[in-house]
């Protein structure tokens, strides 16, 4: 099997691409950057996703897209558009004119893109969008055209909820500032969210990409478990054998530290970590989903513990120096 991997350099693209080389796929990658591509052991190719020329030579032996490639920070609202919809609109139309083998166009989203939990009954693929952010939205507009694309191609559509594990550089920044002795909390602690291991993403894809059950539907891959966010932050401490001062910052404050963050990313031209887009998300009451539909339906069942995917992305830190 051949497959083609967009963002396969990136966080969770690299440890898919890595699953896949080991389960003996032909692989090709498109990226911007080589980020994670070092060592991967794979053809890396710089291409941009909305060259439709550019891309023929490179779809028409694949019987597999991964499409991973998109932004999850931007200087300006706008830029998610164009990095999340209007790309995969414009890598679809190169697959239906170039891609004569492929046999399926798997779409890596996010829960971001239906947005989060309503109510007390969790999420399901059934749920309406309501994005909270402009990069959810460009997510929920990316899986309109993959749902459209339906009727001349196999699609498939995860959606994966909060991810971490070895390579992520979200999750880093809290294991940095606990190391230093301090633990910040948006609000209470108590906000709930589905965090779930990269190695149990990748394993979600996968099933995804190979079911026949899988074809022209979406599934949301996560944990079995809703976490509070305090005890996330615990679990790190927990991992790090730490006991950091705990400080809430409430909501008004994050909206300062977001908007400020974003002026000042927007006067230096560069991304930022925390922007006003982030904080929408940050304050939502519980980013969490039911992942019923892709334990029955293909086998999905996620196998790393919170206490076990701490350890590991805290290994990985510190053999690569970032910690």
């Amino acid at each position: 099997m051949k497959a083609l991997v967009t963002g396969g350099t990136g966080f969770i693209g690299s440890h898919l691409v890595e699953a896949l080389i080991r389960r003996n796929w032909d692989l090709r990658i498109i990226a911007r950057d080589r980020m994670f591509g070092d060592g991967l052991g794979a053809d890396i190719v710089y291409a941009d996703l909305r060259d439709c020329d550019a891309l023929a030579p490179l779809l028409r032996d694949v019987d597999v897209v991964f499409h991973l490639a998109g932004l999850t920070r931007a200087r300006r609202n706008t830029e998610y558009y164009t990095g999340n919809h209007v790309a995969t609109h414009d890598l679809l139309c190169a697959c239906r004119r170039h891609g004569e083998r492929l046999r399926r166009f798997v779409y890596v989203s996010s829960l971001t893109a239906v947005g989060p939990r309503l109510g007390s009954a969790e999420l399901t693929e059934n749920s309406r969008y309501h994005p909270v952010s402009h990069y959810g939205r460009s997510k929920m507009l990316a899986e309109i055209e993959v749902m459209e694309a339906a009727a001349h191609m196999p699609v498939t559509i995860v959606r994966p909820s909060a991810v971490y594990g070895p390579r992520d550089r979200d999750l880093y920044r809290y294991f940095k500032m606990i190391k230093s002795g301090l633990e910040l909390l948006m609000g209470s602690g108590s906000n709930l969210v589905n965090l779930v291991h990269v190695e149990d993403v990748v394993q979600g894809i996968l099933r995804a990409a190979e079911h026949p059950a899988a074809v022209n539907e979406a599934f949301f891959i996560g944990s079995e478990e809703n976490y509070r966010t305090e005890r996330v932050c615990g679990a790190i401490a927990e991992a790090m054998h730490r006991q950091p001062l705990v400080l809430h910052l409430p909501e008004p404050v994050l909206y300062l530290v977001g908007y400020t963050g974003e002026a000042l990313g927007r006067l230096a031209r560069r991304q930022v970590f925390f922007n006003a887009q982030k904080v929408r998300e940050a304050v939502q009451k519980a980013w969490t989903c039911s992942i019923g539909k892709a334990r029955d339906r293909i086998g999905y069942a996620p196998a790393v513990s919170l206490a076990a995917g701490m350890e590991s992305t805290l290994a990985w830190y510190r053999e690569n120096d970032w910690l």
